[in-house]
């Protein structure tokens, strides 16, 4: 029996063991199952991954290929046909073609553009898997003068006294407006920041001091038979009158509206729109305005896009290049050139395409003019005396309110003219060998310009001094095109007769006119330092209260002064401001009728994607 018993436990045994040995072989296949699912999903998953991964990296080729169109377009440099680009590591190649479209057309707010079609491929490979982007774009190159300001770095405004800007404003960057106790009026339909846009002071973010208004949206500002009305940017203060408690005014902070009986409709009376939309609503055409719709006021809320500009090199003299014709020797800050290809720099833009050339040696005094041709032309303008000369005059700013002085080159437009040596082509590059900071800047001055033979653009990489009325015209001789492109920009008025010193005391300046557009040089706000502003973008040197500035042209700041780099500063030995009566020149909406060599803005829209 025991036996027995034995043998049937054992026999349970072998059963156990039998449905023990199929279960681990069940639970085996299951886990090999298992893990072959997971591998397949691994693999479906790296597959997915490496597919996404190549899309994304072809599209980010793209956007690197459309930039390069800009940056080409901006400096006058032929788009190129191929490139690579390195994302994360991962080198994407691009080709770009010409689609053959080209054309001009003129926007809502009247900015006349030309506009180029271009074809982008770019493709990028991870692992076995490809990917090509097609993509159809229009690059959109913008006169920078068909801008009343235009600014790449942050536009500050804040005038001590009433202050009108008629015309296009843009920054590439943020905007902020306020005004010294005073009203800020941007008479215009176009007012855009890439960034965003403040009611109050860069440099005391607490000051949101006087008003700010916007013109409401017109089909032409410019016409005076629009009707004429305006929105207020509101301040901090101005909300605080109507009962909303805001750390800011309207602007790219007011992020939740306000909604004064709390029905969120933001339609009633005392309500206010968030920012976004707000900008959208308040600066739209007027109520019962039949000339159509548009929105003065945009910024990054709207994606307002990028406006690509010149780089500072295309002002110098020589800048870095790969394959250029010079070698920099830094002991004596000159220039040498070299067998072609082998130099590690290249003409600036302007150096090298303009039709007259003067370049002052180190020592400041010695001078060479050349032509066009690189012919040496200098007797020829030495033979009409004082059309070229040098001298030493005191800049507060430069030399820190101390004593020293700035040497500089005098042009004498009138007696330019008579040398016969006026450039064709309409551009004078003028420039100082070894130029520095401080009272080492140095500077090229234009005299004698009331009336210009023709219309031209001075650029220089150095600081520039314009002395009394310039290109105002006469009874017999009308204004012409004219723009002066350099480091600095200084006015001078015209009763400045070179007698002020450190000691001396303010001169006191004159009524003067300047019809120029100008693209200049300035330095950023830090911190609680001030850069002066837009207000004081061109530099004064005189005491100018009371007295009218009269600007006609374009403002345009597109980098920071490498010369004259000394900080703004007011009152002192400095100068006083004048009454700023700068507006717009109109002239400068018809193409045909802008300055020799105006420099395009570049930005670029995105056509197809297929």
């Amino acid at each position: 029996m025991k036996t027995m018993n034995r043998g049937k436990r054992g026999s349970k045994a072998g059963v156990a063991l039998v449905y023990a040995v199929f279960g681990a072989m069940i639970a085996g296949g299951m886990v090999a199952a298992s893990l072959t699912l997971s591998l397949a999903a691994e693999k479906g998953a790296q597959t997915k991954r490496s597919s996404t991964q190549a899309r994304f990296l072809a599209e980010g080729g793209t956007e690197a290929a459309k930039k390069e169109i800009q940056r080409a377009l901006a400096n006058w440099e032929q788009v190129p046909s191929t490139g690579t680009t390195v994302i994360d590591g991962q080198t994407v190649n691009w080709a770009i073609r010409p689609t053959g479209f080209d054309d001009v057309v003129e926007d809502d707010s009247g900015i006349q553009t030309i506009v180029t079609g271009y074809e982008i491929r770019s493709t990028a490979q991870v692992g076995r898997f490809e990917h090509e982007t097609l993509r159809y774009i229009n690059a959109q190159a913008t006169p920078l003068f068909q801008f009343a300001v235009f600014y790449t770095n942050d536009l500050e405004v804040n005038p001590g006294a009433n202050m009108t800007i008629g015309g296009r404003v843009h920054t590439n960057s943020d905007m902020y407006l306020t005004s010294a106790g005073a009203t800020l009026t941007l008479n215009t339909n176009y007012v855009r920041s890439v960034g965003d846009m403040y009611r109050y002071r860069k440099d005391q973010p607490s000051n949101t001091a006087g008003t700010v208004r916007i013109r409401q949206w017109v089909a032409d500002p410019f016409n005076a038979a629009e009707p004429t009305s305006y929105y207020t940017m509101w301040s901090e203060s101005q909300l605080a009158s109507m009962g909303i408690g805001h750390d800011g005014g309207f602007d790219s902070t007011f992020l939740t509206g306000y909604d004064a009986n709390g029905n969120e409709d933001y339609t009633d009376s005392g309500d206010l729109l968030p920012w976004g939309p707000g900008a959208l609503d308040y600066w739209s055409a007027p109520e019962g305005y039949a000339g159509g719709g548009g929105n003065t006021v945009k910024c990054s809320d709207h994606d307002v896009g990028e406006a690509v500009v010149p780089r500072i090199g295309s002002v110098s003299m020589y800048e870095p290049r790969t394959a250029g014709d010079y070698v920099y020797d830094s002991a004596s800050r000159s220039y040498t050139q070299v067998a072609s290809g082998t130099g590690t720099h290249g003409k600036g833009f302007y150096f090298d395409n303009a039709g007259l050339v003067i370049v002052v040696e180190t020592n400041g005094t010695t001078w060479t003019a050349y032509d066009a041709n690189g012919a040496n032309v200098t007797s020829s303008i030495q033979a009409v005396a004082g059309a070229v000369s040098t001298r030493t005059i005191y800049d507060a700013r430069q030399s820190n309110g101390g004593s020293g002085t700035v040497r500089i080159v005098d042009i004498d437009m009138q007696k330019l003219h008579l040398s016969g040596k006026w450039p064709s082509n309409g551009l004078v590059y003028a420039a100082h060998k070894g130029a520095g900071t401080g009272t080492q800047a140095k500077g090229v001055r234009l005299v004698n310009g009331s009336t210009l033979p023709a219309a031209l653009t001075v650029v220089s990489e150095n600081p520039l001094y314009i002395k009394g009325d310039y290109n105002k015209g006469s009874a017999s001789v009308s204004k012409k095109p004219a723009a002066i492109i350099g480091d600095a920009v200084n006015l001078l008025s015209n009763s400045w007769n070179d007698t002020k010193t450190a000691t001396s005391g303010l001169p006191t300046a004159t009524a003067t006119t300047y019809n120029i557009a100008m693209i200049t040089g300035n330095q950023d706000t830090n911190g609680s330092t001030y850069n002066g502003g837009l207000e004081n973008l061109p530099r004064f040197h005189e005491n100018w209260t009371g007295k009218a500035c009269n600007i006609r042209g374009s403002l345009v700041n597109t980098w920071n002064s490498r010369y004259g780099t000394a900080q703004w500063v007011y009152g002192g030995n400095r100068y006083t401001a004048p009454n700023r009566n700068w507006t717009y020149e109109t002239d400068f909406n018809d193409v045909s009728k802008l300055p020799p060599f105006t420099p395009m803005a570049v930005s670029a829209v995105d056509v197809a994607t297929l």
